[in-house]
């Protein structure tokens, strides 16, 4: 999976995962509270720490974020029209924008198994944990059977015209249905034969890295963004209540 191949393959992969998640939903708590430049604040932050900084590749993230775009954009467009507000309508699509750039700074730079470890760690929910591991796995195991089938379509000529390609695309939906159900199947049966009873499930036990140095520089890098983060939306709240 590509996000797994980032995860495993950036510079900030030795940091640890604990430190990586805490930046993110700092910056998470502080896209809710802040307002548009704040949000456009801590996208440009965290867009710059997973492109530069982590070396993530450019052509690879902007396609992320694309995808993320077709989500965003018809949702403000629709609050838009509902309350003739573009100023609202902005405010929603940099929030999510804001948002999104921490989820994709965290899953790009960290592997899901490593998260998973740290959650437990936490003392987050069993349930929770093992769920959303599973979907995630999941959602990517049926991407890679979407380009799959779409590959094998186009190389058949299937989206050589308009008819053809709702044609495909019928066919696409119904076989990665089928997909779905049997590697869903396949997945009960695998953890069946392995004694899963419905309790924990037995994952690779990772400890997080402890490269002091890396671990301090990044800790340090971090603080100072959430620190500059909080100052700006202060500003941004006293601009508010002084126009108010």
């Amino acid at each position: 999976m590509f996000l797994d191949r980032y995860a495993y393959n950036n510079r900030l992969k030795d940091v640890n995962p604990l430190y990586k998640m805490a930046f993110a939903f700092s910056m998470m708590v502080l896209g809710f509270a802040g307002g548009f430049w704040v949000h456009l604040f801590i996208f440009a932050i965290m867009a710059t720490a997973a492109v530069f900084i982590a070396g993530i590749d450019l052509k690879g993230y902007a396609g992320l974020l694309s995808g993320a775009m077709l989500f965003l954009l018809p949702g403000a467009f629709v609050v838009f029209l509902s309350s003739y507000s573009p100023r609202e309508a902005a405010l929603l699509c940099s929030r999510s924008l804001a948002m999104v750039s921490c989820f994709y700074f965290l899953c790009l730079t960290t592997p899901a198994l490593e998260i998973v470890v740290a959650l437990k760690g936490l003392g987050v929910p069993r349930l929770f944990v093992e769920l959303a591991f599973l979907t995630y796995r999941q959602i990517f195991t049926l991407a890679d059977y979407a380009g799959m089938i779409y590959s094998a379509q186009a190389a058949r000529l299937g989206y050589i015209s308009f008819e053809s390609s709702l044609r495909s695309t019928g066919l696409l939906v119904s076989g990665l249905f089928t997909k779905a159900m049997e590697g869903s199947n396949k997945l009960q049966m695998a953890l069946e034969a392995r004694g899963y009873d419905g309790g924990e499930l037995k994952v690779l036990d990772i400890r997080p890295n402890d490269n002091k140095k890396e671990n301090t520089i990044f800790a340090m890098w971090a603080s100072i963004i959430v620190v500059s983060a909080m100052i700006l939306s202060a500003i941004n709240s006293l601009v508010k209540w002084g126009k108010g």
